[in-house]
């Protein structure tokens, strides 16, 4: 008899966000210890939502054990704090995400993403709007100190059963996927979406490092390592199942070579900035996506960097993009 790839302990729903991504999907795992993976954000719908999905399988918050987060947005993890004090649940995720999560990160990151922007070339008038963008998502979260931290390779009990914790840094740096090996069951979280590809978003270092991270290098190289893996069945971080990773990473990686070409036709002849080759490809974009397109953009110039088909140069603070000549 074939085992089903989805445990009978395992219980997936969804609840809003006030985010243009839309629900976030979250995992409650049956057994002991009692325990939800993501949280939803901080906002009062899915809140409720959440409270109504306990309730029918005959929990209340305070009967949650542990909570796993796969990585720090806010649609995965903003409930956090106020579930584990009300609840004492145990919290556990990627160290990265405890460094994200910190009381004191919030106004370092602002600094950081406002020098960003000029870099990019945004113009002095277009940073308050996209600061504002980033401040209010930071209203759906509240600071956190993880009980335990998870890193690639580390093994927790679901239901009984053995998982595998990945950590695969792309759309974000501390993301983490779930891996149970002989129910070839990945729980994707954000790293592998069936409609949207996941946006590889501009960090800032780690700790100790200079260096910014190349997310969408990173998360091209994780992609690959999932197609590698034997996947019958994948539960995201939002939308529905897929049922065919390879394909849809082949789509993926195919996608952002596209993209990395169109961003090579925009530029042409020219010397670019990030904000002047998003103004090109995308329009009418409020600020969270405005945002989102600077973030894509930085990734698929570092990756041509990379690859040495693009040149940047730095003046007054401001990169500028060449694609680099063809050596004769």
């Amino acid at each position: 008899m074939t085992q089903s790839p989805v445990p009978s302990y395992l219980h997936i729903f969804s609840v809003p966000t006030p985010f243009p991504v839309g629900p976030v999907n979250l995992y409650l795992v049956e057994g002991e210890p009692l325990t939800l993976l993501d949280t939803g954000p901080r906002y009062d719908p899915a809140r409720e939502a959440l409270t109504e999905v306990l309730a029918e399988r005959g929990y209340r918050v305070t009967d949650l054990q542990r909570i796993i987060l796969t990585h720090a947005h806010p649609d995965h993890c903003g409930l956090a704090a106020e579930l584990a004090r009300a609840s004492g649940a145990e919290v556990l995720a990627h160290a990265a995400t405890g460094h994200r999560l910190a009381k004191d990160g919030e106004k370092e990151r602002m600094a950081f993403y406002a020098k960003v922007m000029r870099w990019a070339g945004v113009p002095m008038e277009m940073l308050i709007p996209l600061a504002g963008a980033r401040q209010g998502a930071s209203h759906y979260t509240e600071p956190l100190i993880l009980d335990r931290t998870l890193a690639d390779g580390d093994l927790l009990q679901l239901g009984g059963e053995e998982w595998q914790v990945l950590h695969t840094p792309g759309h974000t740096g501390d993301l983490i996927c779930l891996y149970q090996p002989q129910r070839k069951l990945l729980l994707s979280s954000d790293h592998l979406l069936r409609h949207i590809s996941s946006n590889p978003v501009v960090e800032q270092p780690a700790p100790g490092q200079s260096e910014r991270p190349r997310r969408l290098v990173e998360y091209m190289a994780q992609l690959r390592r999932v197609a590698e893996m034997d996947v019958e069945l994948a539960l995201p971080g939002h939308g529905p199942p897929i049922t065919d990773h390879r394909a849809l990473i082949r789509q993926r990686l195919a996608f952002h070579e596209e993209r990395a070409g169109r961003i090579l036709e925009t530029i042409g002849e020219e010397a670019l900035s990030v904000h002047e080759i998003v103004g090109r490809l995308f329009s009418g974009l409020d600020p969270i996506n405005h945002f989102l397109a600077i973030s894509e953009v930085i990734g698929h110039l570092q990756w041509l960097e990379v690859e040495g088909r693009a040149t940047r140069r730095e003046q007054d603070g401001v990169a500028c993009w060449r694609i680099t000549p063809r050596q004769s």
